[in-house]
């Protein structure tokens, strides 16, 4: 009686075990095939937007306005592909994990799917402040009424930058706390304010060396006399 008893939980635990790892199998040959189509579909949208910007010579009309290497080694194009293929990815790991019963990675999906948005908006940000910044420091570069051309040039662009990267942290880190970047730009503010003040009273004194010298030869008497 107790071998039979044992004998049937033993073939319980062992069909119980099959049927799990048939269903893991199954599962997971269900997300392979929905993440391959997921990828085909994901290259050829971005085969097409791709085609549809030389079409339209988006990188043409950058360079003509001398403002295609505002993106620190990356085209506006491959950018808008890149965000295409995450967006699509991402869709259909969120679809293959509620059809294989996977619900953390879904949960992770969907979570993901309602962030791209705020990634979007966030990159879009970046996008037209490095565009600006470009395009006027380029136009400070070639002024030649600006004095230190290249120096207020790359400040301009800098600060540009920072600020939309202040604007844009809450939506690409929502956890992150934006004050923080402006308490650091402060203080970066600061120093350069007092590294630029202490450089200046040093190359006045350095460039007027040899005409107090030559005052003070003039007025020896009066100032010995002082003294």
């Amino acid at each position: 009686m107790g071998y039979e008893l044992l004998l049937n939980q033993l073939q319980l635990g062992a069909t119980a075990f099959l049927m799990n790892l048939l269903g893991g199998v199954l599962a997971f040959c269900i997300l392979v095939v929905i993440m391959l189509v997921g990828l085909f579909i994901a290259n050829l949208l971005g085969m097409v937007l791709r085609k549809f910007m030389e079409q339209i010579k988006v990188e043409d009309f950058l360079e003509e306005h001398k403002v295609h290497d505002a993106f620190l080694g990356f085209t506006f194009t491959n950018i808008c592909v890149s965000l295409l293929k995450i967006y699509v990815v991402v869709a259909f790991l969120g679809i293959a994990a509620e059809i294989a019963g996977i619900q953390m990675l879904y949960s992770l999906a969907m979570d993901a799917t309602g962030y791209m948005p705020l990634l979007v908006q966030g990159i879009v940000i970046l996008v037209v402040a490095l565009l600006a910044g470009d395009y006027i420091g380029d136009r400070i570069k070639t002024s030649k009424k600006v004095p230190f051309a290249n120096g207020l040039a790359l400040l301009v662009d800098v600060f540009i930058a920072y600020n939309a990267l202040v604007i844009a942290m809450p939506l690409l880190l929502p956890a992150a706390d934006p004050s923080l970047l402006v308490w650091s730009f402060l203080v970066l503010l600061a120093a350069f304010g007092i590294a630029l003040g202490i450089g200046s009273a040093i190359a006045i004194g350095l460039g007027m060396k040899d005409t107090v010298a030559d005052v003070a030869k003039k007025h020896k008497e009066k100032i010995n006399r002082l003294f």
